[in-house]
């Protein structure tokens, strides 16, 4: 039963967009310069006026709007919150079901795996030769590195040693 999509703020997994929460701030943040310009301005004059009614209620006034400008500002951030946990739950699903097809492939690999090494037998047994002789020959120049610089260190040893007499 496939869903059909009609809203368009909305992407194929039915998660809101991102570019209405930039629409939801940018909207916010406008409406706030102005509000912050204003209460800046309001909040000097009603402090060199406390008693003037007309700038206490202006000032109340732009303090309202500013606490409503924070309500709509959380209420975006719990929606992206929302959406992100259920982005998750999504993600954690999907998780689970490659792990599943993971493991069928594993197991359709391992069935297949009887035909395919007794095709690849001849050259997974040369790459592991190869393999084999690479290491032996670096042990082999390495022990004789290792022998030499022995003997030279046996050599100055002795070589530095005057016979007691």
């Amino acid at each position: 039963m496939e869903l059909e999509n009609n809203n368009p703020l909305r992407d194929e997994n039915n998660f809101t967009k991102s570019e209405q929460y930039k629409e939801k701030l940018h909207q916010l943040d406008g409406g706030l310069h102005l509000l912050l310009h204003e209460f800046k301005k309001l909040y000097v004059i009603t402090n060199m006026h406390p008693n003037n009614e007309e700038y206490q209620t202006q000032y109340q006034n732009v303090i309202n709007s500013l606490a409503e400008i924070l309500s709509k500002l959380f209420s975006v951030s719990n929606d992206v919150q929302v959406n992100i946990d259920n982005i998750n739950k999504k993600l954690f699903e999907f998780d689970i079901l490659i792990k599943k097809e993971r493991e069928k492939n594993k197991e359709l690999k391992r069935k297949l795996g009887i035909v395919e090494n007794k095709s690849n037998a001849a050259s997974e047994m040369i790459s592991d030769y190869r393999d084999i002789y690479d290491k032996r020959y670096l042990r082999n120049w390495s022990l004789l590195l290792s022998s030499i610089a022995c003997l030279v260190a046996i050599g100055t040893i002795y070589k530095n040693k005057n016979p007691v007499v």
